[in-house]
């Protein structure tokens, strides 16, 4: 039987696997009071994810190491951080990695502004789930009362 993470989680050790965070505390955190640049596993834990979430992203060019060590170890930076930060919010809020990659492109692009059909297409999707969260508010609610 194959146990999750979770399950093999000491008793009493406290990490975002056992632990919504508080999504305040994460967005508003002092980044600038780390000391940079970051391994992977600094870099996932201040943006409270996995080391293997921070790989698959670098793999798909979502977050970009800033320098190497001699012995070939990235190290990621501020700009790192806050892109991994901006990747976690864009999920948490119901976007999918293909919604966000394309802005994500355009930044790396050194556009200045974003194209505005990148734009309007995120700006849509985030509106369909505002609609569908209210109606599963209404349901919740009807349900509860």
């Amino acid at each position: 039987m194959i146990k999750s993470k979770v399950e093999n989680t000491p008793v009493g050790e406290v990490s975002f696997l056992t632990e919504i965070p508080d999504i305040n505390k994460f967005i508003s955190s002092d980044d600038d009071a780390l000391d940079f640049p970051l391994s992977i596993s600094q870099l996932a834990l201040a943006a409270q994810t996995s080391v293997h979430t921070v790989r698959n992203y670098v793999l798909e060019n979502l977050v970009h190491c800033e320098e190497k060590t001699k012995s070939g170890h990235s190290l990621y930076g501020l700009c790192a951080l806050k892109r991994l930060k901006f990747i976690r919010a864009a999920r948490a809020a119901g976007l999918l990695v293909v919604d966000i990659k394309p802005l994500l492109m355009a930044i790396d692009a050194g556009e200045r502004k974003v194209p505005e059909d990148i734009q309007k297409l995120l700006l849509t999707k985030i509106e369909h789930r505002k609609v569908f969260l209210n109606l599963v508010t209404n349901q919740i609610e009807e349900f509860c009362n």
